[in-house]
């Protein structure tokens, strides 16, 4: 896990830093983005060995940023541990520029490909994807894959405490005919 990333690093520029020292020596990055704020939330979890000597406990000189670059062990260790959390994961469903990413190695079965992107496998467990999606929303998180627009009208809700109840659930629906629907006295 690298940590203490400035805020406003993306994926493409986080992986243009680490190539200058581990181009082709790490299969696996995936920066955490903060989706209301549409910025990484200062961590990401990357697969490599050689950025740790080049990069740990040196300044980021981005951003003007004082931060310095920290590694530390993370609980889930391997490409293929790495692949099999995140391939049922409700990140998966979010744009591809926020998606955890698999890179070919210089050292792997395609060294010529070194350094590109390769193909994510598809979710193989949909139980697990079913239960991140749900926790995603019991989080504060919104809801995968459903755009700007949902995001933009979950922010404008009248009171943060309407989410969760019965009413939330209805305006995933529709909200207008929800609230008509609850004022309207039925015909006697």
């Amino acid at each position: 896990m690298l940590r203490n990333i400035p805020n406003k690093v993306d994926q493409a520029m986080l992986k243009r830093i680490i190539d200058e020292s581990s181009w082709g020596k790490y299969d696996f990055m995936y920066l955490r983005i903060d989706f209301a704020n549409d910025c990484n939330v200062g961590y990401a979890f990357i697969n490599f060995v050689d950025f740790v000597e080049a990069r740990g406990n040196q300044r980021w000189n981005c951003f003007k940023s004082d931060k310095i670059a920290e590694i530390s062990y993370a609980t889930i260790q391997g490409k293929d541990c790495l692949v099999q959390k995140f391939r049922n994961s409700s990140v998966m469903l979010e744009a591809p520029h926020y998606r955890p990413k698999l890179y070919f190695t210089s050292n792997g079965p395609c060294p010529e490909l070194a350094g590109q992107e390769e193909p994510f496998p598809d979710p193989d467990n949909q139980s697990k994807m079913k239960r991140s999606c749900e926790n995603a929303e019991h989080v504060g998180l919104f809801t995968p894959n459903a755009g700007q627009h949902y995001r933009d009208e979950q922010r404008r809700r009248r009171s943060q405490y309407d989410r969760g109840t019965r009413l939330a659930a209805l305006e995933e629906y529709d909200y207008e005919a929800a609230i008509q629907n609850m004022y309207t006295i039925p015909p006697h």
